[in-house]
């Protein structure tokens, strides 16, 4: 076979697989309509993002208290910072895929908190005084740090939003079947070290992560708390 004959080949043999791959996904799409509840994050994204843009750069409610001052600046933790963003994927995915009861009480979570969250952010605007000046990216995470600086106000910190995220996050991977013990495990590890990095990189002060756990108690009795007594029963 020449070298011609054997690319066609190969990409005859590429375009099948894509064609099966892109087949399969659909019909997945179509025979689980509860996929449709993820069109949420984009929309919620645009809202963020607009408030963020007409939130006021001063005169807001600072949610600084003596607290913060104890916590020291660790930029390290930044990699735990931007788990957040992976742990989405690795829990709502397989949920997604694997278990459209547990996928739906996770969605129904993140959309009772983050759309809460938004609505605040509108009536009480607010922000921390707490980034540290004059941090140079000498390591990775400083680095990664004035990048998010750079690109993300300190304003609509309260509650926070990665901490109602890992929360929920959290909550389903103990909810669902999908998720067995060492990786339910380090989903939670990994959550944990995600909230504590919103303190300790300065993205959020110390009540904003308290006003998270008291965002998501009634997310949990509204979407949660059946599932879990039923489950001790």
């Amino acid at each position: 076979m020449s070298r011609w004959e054997q690319a066609v080949s190969e990409n005859l043999g590429e375009s099948v697989i894509l064609r099966k791959t892109f087949k399969t996904v659909w019909e997945f799409l179509r025979t689980h309509k509860y996929w449709m509840l993820a069109l949420y994050f984009p929309v919620y994204l645009t809202a963020f993002f607009i408030i963020e843009a007409n939130t006021p750069t001063e005169g807001y409610w600072v949610t600084d208290t003596v607290v913060d001052s104890w916590i020291p600046f660790v930029p390290g933790f930044a990699v735990f910072y931007i788990l957040w963003y992976p742990l989405f994927a690795a829990v709502g995915l397989p949920a997604l895929i694997w278990d459209e009861g547990a996928f739906r009480r996770w969605m129904y979570y993140n959309m009772f908190t983050l759309t809460a969250t938004l609505v605040l952010d509108v009536l009480i605007p607010n922000g921390q005084n707490l980034r540290p000046e004059g941090v140079e990216a000498v390591d990775f995470g400083t680095w990664i740090m004035t990048i998010i600086w750079a690109a993300d106000t300190p304003t609509n910190v309260f509650p926070s939003m990665h901490v109602l995220g890992c929360l929920g996050d959290i909550l389903c991977a103990v909810d669902s079947k999908v998720f067995k013990a060492p990786w339910r495990a380090l989903i939670i590890i990994a959550c944990v070290l995600c909230m504590a990095s919103t303190v300790l990189v300065k993205q959020h002060a110390f009540i904003d992560t308290v006003g998270a756990l008291l965002f998501a108690v009634p997310a949990f009795f509204l979407f949660y708390r059946k599932r879990f007594l039923h489950r001790k029963a």
